[in-house]
């Protein structure tokens, strides 16, 4: 059974930030290969990076904005939206995982400004006749590089905290896409166990799947809340009594 919405349900103003943000989180892979000019080795090597025309830098600041409107923005308000809903199934689990997912968002949106606000003036100062200056860009810019991945590490156990908790519920309501959600987790999991060891080749490997997934299931769920999918919560009094 679905709720009928009504002037005040979020859930169509959720469901189009959630459809939106997917398309610009795969929108972001697609800005940084262009930065590149496809060249997906180049983006393994952050000193190369400074040497982007400024069409390739305008368009990795843009990659960097699809990161924070497309990962993490939708995110936040997903994950308002669930809680909201959990709050009366789960308790206090709900607000850890409100916390978690939070907390994600916040790193990720650091992470990808930091890069994004960076590039530009670094790439300006490793092109100028100034040999102090282009080593300086030359040895700050891979350390923001590596600060910006050490955060993106950092956001996977508290995005695994807010999702294990939504996963369960999600299941458990029998809508959401649980199940791909749950997909997703598994690989911001191994992933991070694949960074943890050492294992750079096996974690980008795992990074190209996680760029599908998430967003996939993100433009799921937003679809789902669109078309209505949503089973009706009990009211307070009725969840007590049952």
């Amino acid at each position: 059974m679905t709720q009928h919405m009504t002037a005040n349900d979020p859930r169509r103003f959720v469901g189009w930030l959630a459809v939106i943000g997917a398309v610009l989180g795969w929108g972001m892979v697609a800005l940084q290969a262009a930065a590149a000019s496809f060249d997906f080795e180049l983006l393994e090597r952050p000193v190369a990076m400074l040497g982007f025309d400024p069409q390739g830098q305008n368009l990795y600041r843009l990659s960097m904005w699809a990161d924070i409107l497309g990962w993490y923005l939708p995110f936040l308000a997903v994950g308002g939206y669930l809680w909201g809903r959990m709050r009366q199934r789960v308790g206090v689990l709900a607000d850890i995982a409100l916390t978690g997912v939070v907390a994600y968002a916040i790193l990720g949106i650091v992470g990808a400004g930091v890069l994004s606000l960076t590039l530009a003036p670094l790439a300006a100062l490793h092109a100028g006749n100034d040999a102090t200056g282009k080593m300086a860009a030359e040895a700050i810019w891979p350390i923001l590089q590596n600060a910006a991945q050490g955060i993106w590490s950092a956001e996977v156990p508290v995005l695994l905290l807010w999702g294990i908790v939504a996963a369960r519920f999600l299941l458990a309501e029998k809508w959401g896409f649980g199940r791909l959600l749950v997909f997703d987790l598994c690989l911001f999991g191994i992933e991070f166990i694949f960074i943890l060891g050492g294992w750079r080749d096996l974690a980008e490997g795992v990074v190209l799947l996680t760029l599908v997934i998430h967003p996939l299931w993100l433009f799921m769920f937003g679809i789902s809340l669109l078309r209505e999918r949503v089973p009706a919560l009990a009211a307070p009094g009725m969840a007590q009594a049952a």
